[in-house]
């Protein structure tokens, strides 16, 4: 008899036990607004980085372009020199009557991934574009350039047609 009180007492234990854990696991509105907001802050941050991330890829793609333009300037006698702006994200040849912009962009990318989703992305979508523009900003020629070798080599024509027509 007073084992099966016993087994009795243990399983009214076992079972109070296991209600107040469901009960805990349940989740009260404020705790799961609280997870709601902690999650899209989460969201937000990782978009922001890989926001960062795409602008410092940029801004790295064109050091050897804008390094190269200066190697080009250079061998070019100086009536025919050209200026170089280097504005983090784009880099301008300037001559006296039009100008030559080049950015790096990607044509795809994921915005919610990881640092290396975002790797490969730009080791797969990455383009550089070249535009010849007016005085008044208006796009006289476009091309586009998927490697820096590429991209050089049309940088290199479009300076060539400006400066020997």
């Amino acid at each position: 008899m007073y084992i099966n009180i016993l087994i009795g007492i243990i399983f009214i234990v076992l079972v109070v036990w296991i209600v107040r854990d469901f009960l805990a696991s349940l989740k009260s509105p404020a705790r799961i607004m609280k997870d709601e907001l902690t999650l899209r802050r989460e969201k937000h941050e990782q978009v922001n980085a890989n926001i960062e991330r795409l602008r410092e890829t940029g801004v790295k793609k064109l050091v050897p372009v804008a390094r190269a333009l200066q190697e080009m300037n250079e061998t070019l006698p100086k009536e025919k020199r050209f200026t170089v702006e280097n504005n983090h994200d784009t880099v301008a040849i300037i001559f006296e009557k039009s100008y030559v912009e080049v950015t790096h962009r990607l044509t795809q990318f994921s915005l919610s991934g990881n640092e290396q989703d975002f790797t490969d992305d730009v080791e797969a979508h990455q383009t550089f574009i070249i535009e010849r523009k007016d005085a008044e900003g208006n796009v006289i020629t476009t091309r586009e350039a998927v490697t820096e070798e590429e991209t050089i080599r049309l940088i290199a024509r479009e300076i060539a047609a400006v400066v020997e027509p």
